[in-house]
């Protein structure tokens, strides 16, 4: 535990620019190389994930958790739709922590200053996808107040074998 409250006092949070495009993309590389713990099934380009970062919107965010200044975690917060004004107040987040800087706090501290973020763009509540077997994810989106809302059945297709994905909720304080 003492090494753990070491990491959070030498932990930074920030909004991610394109300079960190490398450093993002290599963070989601490596939970996509993991498998089993994300729907995405191919390694993402430096090049795609700038474009993602210069693309985000007023209410888009992607935060990034730095431990020294190298960057090991990642997470996302976004509209649920950009085309349904009806949905306008629902956001949806993602987070991608390397294997070895989870269980440390870098997560439920993302999670801080998204759920922080969200309540400053008007956002009431963020719904989000976790693929069933990823107990781990489940786990701590419970422990971040998530309550699972739903189960989309064969819904992910990876590496030829079908997934199911467990949708899960949390309303914010407004």
């Amino acid at each position: 535990m003492k090494k753990h409250r070491a990491d959070l006092d030498r932990l930074t949070i920030r909004t991610a620019t394109a300079d960190d495009a490398a450093a993002v993309a290599a963070v989601m590389n490596a939970v996509i190389a993991e498998g089993g713990l994300t729907l995405f099934d191919r390694p993402f380009s430096v090049d795609e994930e700038r474009r993602f970062i210069e693309s985000l919107g007023a209410r888009s965010a992607l935060h990034v958790a730095e431990i020294d200044g190298a960057i090991a975690g990642v997470q996302s917060i976004d509209l649920y739709s950009s085309v349904a004004a009806s949905l306008a107040h629902v956001a949806t987040m993602g987070t991608w922590l390397r294997s070895e800087a989870r269980g440390r706090g870098l997560g439920r501290a993302l999670a801080e200053r998204s759920f922080a973020f969200a309540i400053a763009h008007r956002y009431s509540k963020i719904v989000i996808t976790v693929l069933a077997g990823n107990t781990t994810a489940r786990a701590f989106y419970a422990a971040l107040g998530f309550e699972v809302i739903g189960i989309a059945r064969a819904h992910v297709k990876l590496k030829g074998e079908l997934h199911d994905e467990v949708l899960m909720e949390k309303r914010l304080a407004s």
